[in-house]
């Protein structure tokens, strides 16, 4: 069940749910190394995506690799990890979500077998909708397992 979190963790890192999130300064800001100030009242706009495919703080970002959440590689900047937000305004239902596609992904996994359809290793985005959505699906093929009874 461990590798299966770095995999959702690694899947919500690259394919964010919702691709922004949208915040309010609570308090005068001063930007570091400039003579900029957020005011109070500013609306901000994070872009996950943006975030989470910085090499800055995740390093070939466009990698599918769960590993880099592993203890042993640590290979990201924890707190650019964000794909359910943070703080007191983090999405209410993270863990139920994250719970619900362990249990689907565990149920998929154990009957059937999943192909791809497709050559392409990158997922095009559509543009219409609020959530991140792949641009025509993402064809995959599942067949179910074959089930063996022990006759004696």
């Amino acid at each position: 069940m461990k590798y299966l979190e770095l995999c959702v963790m690694e899947t919500t890192r690259k394919y964010p749910g919702l691709p922004l999130l949208n915040r309010m300064c609570n308090k005068d800001y001063p930007l570091p190394n400039s003579k900029l100030v957020l005011e109070k009242g500013t609306e901000i706009i994070i872009s996950l995506l943006g975030l989470h495919r910085d090499p800055e703080y995740f390093p070939d970002p466009l990698k599918y690799q769960p590993e880099r959440f592993t203890e042993e590689h640590k290979n990201y900047t924890p707190a650019a990890y964000m794909p359910f937000g943070v703080g007191p305004r983090q999405c209410i239902a993270a863990r139920m979500g994250k719970i619900n596609v362990k249990i689907a992904l565990t149920k998929i996994l154990t009957n059937y077998t999943i192909e791809t359809r497709s050559e392409v290793t990158e997922i095009e985005f559509t543009v219409n909708g609020v959530g991140l959505l792949a641009k025509g699906g993402v064809p995959v093929k599942l067949s179910k397992k074959l089930k063996l009874i022990n006759v004696q």
